[in-house]
């Protein structure tokens, strides 16, 4: 199927309200064959399968997502260590100095997967990846 005939099945079949949701239409339809090649992988939803013990896992609990940058380094993070935390990209790169690692381990920064892929998958945490940093 050609990138044109996918296009005009996509502006066919959405919905009218769906399409003003999108604020970005030629992004959407460009990942568009992306898309339709994740939503028929066997191994994302093998993916979907066992993400689902992490629904509400924490529900009524408190969770921190941290973020990376240079103010970490001047930021108390030792009430975080008996807490529910996510990670961010290279956030595994601070463990030592927390002195605590996450409780999860999120990237959807698809250059930091890239360069950081053994590393990554050395961490021994749920990780949360996008789909596109896959391989």
């Amino acid at each position: 199927m050609t990138m044109e005939k996918i296009k005009e099945l996509f502006k066919r079949i959405l919905p009218e309200a769906v399409k003003n949701h999108i604020r970005n239409e030629k992004d959407v339809l460009q990942r568009l064959p992306q898309d339709l090649e994740a939503f028929i992988d066997p191994v994302r939803r093998n993916t979907i399968s066992s993400i689902k013990k992490f629904h509400n896992a924490h529900n009524g609990e408190r969770c921190f997502v941290i973020g990376n940058g240079p103010s970490l380094q001047n930021t108390d993070m030792t009430n975080l260590r008996n807490e529910y935390t996510f990670g961010l990209n290279r956030i595994y790169l601070m463990f030592q100095d927390l002195g605590f690692s996450t409780s999860y381990f999120v990237s959807i920064n698809d250059l930091v997967v890239e360069q950081s892929a053994a590393d990554i998958q050395a961490l021994d945490i749920p990780k949360f990846v996008s789909w596109r940093s896959r391989k």
